[in-house]
């Protein structure tokens, strides 16, 4: 099926982190020492003794002032964060993936310039899987070419 909002005709796509604790705030800290201050991205922390009904209330409100094709990133599949949004995604035009890493934030940040919805999803996907490496493995595989 055609994605059509993969290509951004109108505002950029806001990004959420939503995380078990403070996570997703100091990622958005790390990230902006490497490419600088991000617009429309936000982090909700899911504290303890939070009830899920109430992450799940203050991540729609977030998305609220956000346009379609905007981002939720969750840190771990099948956590609160994730179920969060998942539950929200089938109800809205976003994507939701999960795995967030600093890399996948960076590429967020980035190709929501070209990117929106299920094609913005898959490209953060992709830049999480390609910064997964055994950085010795790499480093071997080098020295024997």
């Amino acid at each position: 099926m055609a994605d059509d909002n993969a290509i951004l005709p109108g505002s950029i796509p806001g990004i959420i982190l939503v995380t078990h604790g403070r996570f997703g705030e100091e990622l958005i800290r790390s990230a902006e020492m490497i490419v600088g201050a991000m617009e429309s991205v936000r982090a909700l922390s899911l504290m303890p003794g939070m009830e899920p009904d109430d992450f799940l209330a203050a991540v729609k409100t977030a998305l609220e002032s956000m346009p379609e094709g905007s981002l939720l990133i969750s840190d771990l599949f099948g956590g609160t964060p994730a179920n969060v949004s998942a539950a929200i995604s089938t109800t809205r035009n976003i994507g939701a993936v999960s795995g967030l890493s600093l890399s996948m934030l960076i590429e967020a940040a980035s190709s929501r310039m070209a990117l929106r919805g299920e094609a913005l999803a898959e490209a953060v996907v992709q830049a999480g899987r390609n910064n997964c490496r055994n950085i010795l493995a790499q480093l071997r595989g080098i020295d024997s070419v």
